[in-house]
């Protein structure tokens, strides 16, 4: 009852604001929970793109950090934890858009056998869906999407030994590249929260990765003294309205 009277709330909202000047990253996992048509999605885009043009990510982020592009409305995507259909429904509308995302895996996802699957869906990401194979993440990069690395198994990078930190960043990392023979540059982390990781961790992402991204404080442009974007959590099958409401919000650099 709470959900639906917040969702109620943030639609009719929505209806009565405008997405504000700056360059918005939107993160999302999937078009929803269960098994939707990829015309939801491209719903969706179609009518945001109305009011906001998409750029690249690669475009996005060098124009965050050269704080160009302030006057415009533009919203860039990232998509995390690798479902199938990143692959057979979501790129293809980012493509019929002109437009690219940054899609963050999890290697353990993609290598594990059922039970780690099992697992991983049913109490790691809750949600009941397959990974992309090697194959399509190495079709995605050909196509001029970024593959960013989400921690090898999507734990919460808190309280993590020397070892297990290597493990899932810096092996993730290694494992990605040996499957695109390309560089990995892009990190985001699990759960996305600021206190979902810790210094330690943290600086493990940045000496590893140029960029990395969290998923707090959407409404200024980076955390951690600049060092870390910030992105917007959406999923593809919200309304219009709703993500108008938070696409209002100023974009802050302080």
């Amino acid at each position: 009852m709470r959900n639906l009277i917040r969702n109620i709330l943030l639609f009719t909202t929505g209806q009565f604001k405008s997405v504000a000047n700056g360059i918005h990253i939107l993160n999302s996992h999937y078009i929803g929970r269960n098994d939707l048509s990829k015309e939801i999605f491209y719903d969706l885009l179609k009518e945001l793109n109305k009011q906001v043009d998409f750029i690249n990510i690669e475009d996005a982020v060098i124009a965050i950090k050269e704080k160009t592009h302030q006057n415009q409305k533009l919203v860039t995507f990232t998509f995390d934890d690798g479902f199938e259909e990143c692959f057979t429904k979501i790129a293809p509308v980012l493509s019929d858009f002109n437009t690219n995302a940054a899609f963050f895996i999890n290697p353990g996802f993609i290598d594990g056998d059922e039970n780690y699957r099992k697992n991983f869906t049913e109490n790691i990401v809750h949600v009941n869906k397959h990974p992309m194979t090697w194959k399509m993440i190495q079709e995605l990069h050909q196509q001029g999407f970024v593959i960013g690395n989400h921690t090898f198994d999507h734990v919460r990078l808190v309280g993590l030994t020397e070892d297990q930190l290597q493990n899932q960043i810096v092996i993730s990392k290694n494992r990605i590249e040996e499957q695109l023979q390309s560089s990995c540059e892009y990190f985001a982390w699990t759960y996305g929260r600021n206190s979902d990781i810790d210094k330690n961790a943290l600086n493990h992402c940045l000496n590893s990765h140029k960029y990395v991204f969290g998923g707090d404080n959407y409404t200024k442009y980076f955390s951690f003294n600049d060092a870390i974007f910030n992105r917007r959590h959406i999923e593809g099958d919200w309304s219009l309205n709703h993500v108008k409401y938070f696409l209002s919000k100023t974009k802050k650099y302080q």
